[in-house]
């Protein structure tokens, strides 16, 4: 009868020791509201015109309700839209009702201006010494032209009289800010004809400044000066060094001050190498987003910079803190020489120290009637990734620095030393999935 009864006591003293461990983790393991959540933004930009800071950026967060936005860590706003924008890469982050967050990167792009050129009637002065010379520019490329003369204010008309003897530098803008301009000569009408002639040393890529040009004067009275700012400033040598590729115009300058105006002089620029690069990429984590790479490696030339989208170039190789999602990559060389190409940041597949410790749990945790699916504990499923990945801080708390550890299922309530060591050793290394 003692033993009966004393067998009893110990079946009764196992049941309330097994509800009491049940019910310890019930209410010492918080619910994650984000650990079933997956947010994406998506959104377009639309460009910036004529170097204007008018870009836009529309974006709409998904997987959730009640969403805010930010753009580079500023403060939330109730729209997805952000104005006034220049060029560069942006972060764009979203906020659920619940302080679920997210963020993605997007390129604020330039749409390039258009070729704008001008064009003018000249009128000489009657004679070298009066001021009664006219300038009546014309614009064409784009619309909604106002006009300058030598970076003087803007005006809605092309037409500038009362000149002297000189050149002058007429500008035309366009209504998005975009410019062309063209250098014109008023004359004397008692000056001969100068005429300009000139040769060319083409640059050695796009953005190198080794181009140069020799400009030559004849028909007028030596000696001659010249100028390829505008008439701002002469010297006494028509070589001109240093040049990038692109258009110049020569002004000379005679003994008696008249003046002769170049036809448009084009230094060239050398045909570029072919430039080629391979990528080493990261996936990004697939429980904590942002965290993918792209590393960039270019041959073919040297001094190379590269982008993202489109984004300021920069020395570094490295991409870091990326989203999943496809990204254009830009490499350009010292002379501006350049190439791009598209690259896929994917989901990293799952890290060993992460599938021990999935497999831990799965042992230990995700049971029938424990943290599994169709019913789980506290609404914690450890079998999704994510829930493991948002409750890993947890998980060391309850499995290896209780006193005593606590995981089922019982009588075997301890994990082995191994185990605990799995766990610590997968959180130190990050705690991420692909850990």
């Amino acid at each position: 009868m003692n033993a009966s009864i004393n067998k009893l006591i110990g079946i009764i003293f196992f049941v309330a020791v097994v509800i009491a461990s049940c019910s310890k983790e019930k209410t010492s393991t918080p619910v994650n509201p984000c650990a079933s959540k997956t947010l994406g933004i998506t959104g377009a930009a639309t460009p910036t015109t004529g170097g204007l800071s008018n870009g836009t950026l529309s974006v709409t967060a998904t997987g959730s309700t009640g969403f805010s936005y930010n753009i580079n860590g500023g403060a939330y706003q109730s729209g997805g839209t952000f104005s006034n924008l220049a060029v560069a890469t942006y972060t764009v982050g979203a906020k659920d009702v619940d302080g679920c967050t997210t963020t993605q990167a997007f390129a604020v792009t330039a749409t390039p201006c258009p070729t704008i050129s001008v064009t003018a009637t000249v009128v000489a002065t009657t004679t070298p010494a009066t001021s009664n010379g006219s300038i009546t520019a014309s614009a064409t490329g784009s619309t909604g032209f106002t006009y300058s003369i030598n970076n003087a204010a803007f005006q809605a008309s092309g037409a500038f009289a009362g000149l002297a003897v000189g050149s002058y530098t007429i500008t035309a803008k366009d209504l998005n800010g975009c410019i062309g301009t063209a250098v014109f000569a008023v004359t004397s009408a008692s000056c001969p004809t100068i005429t300009i002639s000139a040769t060319t040393t083409p640059a050695s890529g796009p953005a190198a400044t080794n181009g140069a040009l020799s400009a030559t004067a004849t028909g007028g009275t030596a000696p001659y000066t010249y100028s390829k700012d505008g008439g701002v400033s002469f010297q006494a040598s028509g070589n001109f060094t240093g040049l990038t590729a692109g258009n110049y115009t020569i002004i000379a300058k005679d003994a008696n001050a008249c003046l002769g105006t170049s036809s448009t002089i084009v230094v060239a620029s050398a045909g570029c190498p072919t430039i080629s690069f391979t990528t080493i990429i990261l996936g990004s984590d697939k429980c904590i987003n942002n965290t993918g790479s792209i590393t960039i490696n270019a041959t073919g030339s040297s001094g190379y910079q590269y982008n993202l989208n489109g984004g300021v170039f920069q020395a570094s190789n490295l991409f870091g803190g990326l989203a999943s999602g496809s990204y254009t990559l830009g490499v350009k060389d010292l002379n501006g020489c350049a190439v791009t190409n598209t690259a896929t940041v994917g989901i990293a597949p799952a890290g060993p120290q992460f599938t021990q410790v999935k497999a831990i749990l799965a042992a230990s945790c995700a049971l029938s009637g424990c943290h599994i699916n169709p019913f789980p504990q506290n609404g914690i499923d450890f079998t999704d990734d994510c829930t493991i990945v948002s409750l890993s801080a947890n998980i060391k708390a309850r499995a290896v620095d209780g006193s005593p550890s606590f995981m089922p299922p019982s009588p075997n309530p301890q994990l082995s030393g191994t185990d605990k060591q799995k766990i610590i050793d997968w959180i130190n290394g990050g705690g991420r999935n692909n850990n």
